[in-house]
């Protein structure tokens, strides 16, 4: 193109040129709005919280803990039938409730935790049995803790008097336990513990986790391994054990564990949390109570013990 036909144009190629620069940042703009849309949808979309509706009946009433124990019906979808406790963050829900209410609930089940967000008092009946009294022989810090037979998700078959020497957390689940804030959330915490202990040699090896099943029906060696696998637990420090049942009964009742039993069923069980801590000569140095405690919590007690 001649120079004088280049002039002619070039108000119009500068002009066709803006033009073609707002085009383009208009196309920029809705790329970047319909961008910002779809995270907005997926993250709606993608949320891990999950209700369920919940009918049964009132075991239980812990105020002080915000707490219901409740006898249940299968939750469709979720779990089955069962006895154990639920939270509830709006402490006005617990108002007027007393043990042998039957109830419509609603439980909110998230990544880490689950709570009640309702609870509708549809009538009331006598409760077929009332809930065990606390045991008074729970172990006090200093006093030896009862010997008991473990098997790991090895297969191997010890007494836990075999790691003396060592400074042993131990802490109580079962596999099936479809609660993210119990057994779930022990798993997790064990987990966490588990990094700082192989991250630094003093603790490596003189410290041990254990996490015992009191379901062993189910809770096998091979069931305890896919289990330990998923988790990434390290045998080095990390071990998934359970034993007869009766004698993990007693071994988890001397530390503070109540099992409740509802039925032949072995998932059908509802217990507390307690997390003990063990020192290197068998006595009891420790126990953290319920779900509440952090990694942080327990690091401090296992650098502490001797």
């Amino acid at each position: 193109m001649h120079a004088a036909s280049r002039d002619a144009f070039g108000p119009h190629l500068r002009a066709f040129t803006r033009l073609q620069r707002r085009a383009r940042v208009a196309r920029m703009r809705t790329v970047f709005t319909l961008f910002v849309v779809s995270c907005a949808m997926c993250l709606a979309g993608c949320s891990h919280s999950r209700k369920f509706e919940l009918r049964g009946q009132i075991v239980a009433v812990d105020r002080g803990r915000q707490e219901l124990t409740i006898k249940h019906e299968d939750i469709r979808g979720f779990m089955p039938g069962m006895t154990m406790p639920f939270k509830v963050r709006d402490a006005r829900l617990l108002e007027g409730r007393e043990a042998g209410d039957l109830v419509k609930a609603m439980l909110v089940v998230e990544n880490a935790t689950a709570y009640l967000s309702s609870v509708e008092r549809i009538g009331h009946a006598e409760l077929d049995a009332p809930p065990p009294p606390p045991r008074a022989d729970v172990l006090e810090p200093g006093q030896p803790v009862p010997d008991v037979r473990l098997t790991d998700e090895a297969g191997t078959s010890r007494m836990l008097s075999d790691r003396r020497g060592r400074i042993v957390a131990v802490t109580f689940t079962y596999t099936r336990c479809p609660m993210p804030d119990f057994c779930p959330r022990m798993d997790q915490q064990f987990k966490q513990v588990q990094g700082e202990i192989l991250a630094d040699p003093t603790m490596r090896d003189r410290i041990a986790l254990l996490s015992v099943s009191f379901d062993p029906a189910f809770d096998t060696p091979q069931v305890l391994a896919a289990h330990a696998q998923q988790l990434g637990a390290d045998p080095r420090v990390w071990h998934f054990v359970t034993g007869e049942r009766d004698a993990i009964g007693a071994f988890a009742s001397a530390l503070g564990i109540s099992i409740i039993r509802d039925g032949p069923s072995a998932a059908a069980v509802t217990h507390n949390l307690r997390t003990a801590v063990i020192a290197s000569d068998g006595t009891l140095l420790t126990i953290f109570n319920g779900s509440e405690w952090t990694p942080a919590d327990l690091l401090h007690a296992l650098r502490q013990a001797h």
